[in-house]
């Protein structure tokens, strides 16, 4: 019985490190404040051909987890902020000329190779902002429904949130999702500044 008990003791601090650690575990998983269900056919997002970049990811709202908004398209300089659907080339041609119109010229990006008998790509801009954060806006979902598709934007848009520089910012995001005919609704979400500080993932 002593035994046992001298046992016991040694293992204490052992499961008190485990479960402090398990409940860590827990909070750095990104979750939603309300997880919403595809009651249709979830589409699968993918991001545009580019450099590979390290960093957080983010999750989607039916599963999984998406890269962090980045280059070619992760700033867009517009004063206002639209969403658009490019189903062919001579539309992202004329995207990648307004996109890159006003980059020094050796700063443009060449125009990413897209297969748009497969593909189309979904744009989100949010349009000028005073600040570099924590002003962001990403692409998190899509569900074929009811005869279209819904394209789920989340946006991070609150000047009381602590962060960032103060220089202008366009912050944007751009993903591939397979084409389709149908047409295309977009579904805004507003997420808070505490929400935001547990969505971010570092794998």
């Amino acid at each position: 019985m002593f035994e046992f008990l001298s046992k016991l003791h040694t293992m204490k601090p052992a499961l008190i490190f485990l479960s402090v650690l398990g409940g860590f575990s827990l909070w750095i998983v990104p979750q939603w404040p309300s997880r919403l269900e595809c009651k249709g056919k979830p589409l699968p997002i993918a991001m545009l051909p580019g450099p590979k970049m390290t960093g957080p990811s983010l999750p989607l709202r039916f599963g999984g987890t998406r890269p962090f908004p980045g280059p070619p398209v992760n700033s867009f300089r517009s004063e206002t902020g639209f969403r658009l659907v490019i189903k062919s080339q001579e539309e992202f041609k004329d995207f990648w000329h307004r996109f890159t119109s006003q980059m020094p010229p050796d700063s443009k990006a060449p125009m990413p190779e897209v297969d748009f008998s497969k593909h189309m790509i979904v744009v989100s801009a949010m349009g000028q902002r005073p600040t570099s954060g924590p002003y962001q806006i990403f692409i998190d979902g899509a569900c074929e429904v009811d005869g279209q598709v819904e394209v789920f934007v989340s946006n991070v848009d609150n000047p009381k949130c602590i962060g960032g520089f103060t220089t202008l910012s366009y912050p944007a995001d751009a993903v591939l999702i397979p084409r389709t005919d149908l047409p295309v609704v977009f579904r805004e979400n507003q997420i808070s500044c505490a929400d935001w500080k547990n969505f971010i993932r570092y794998d």
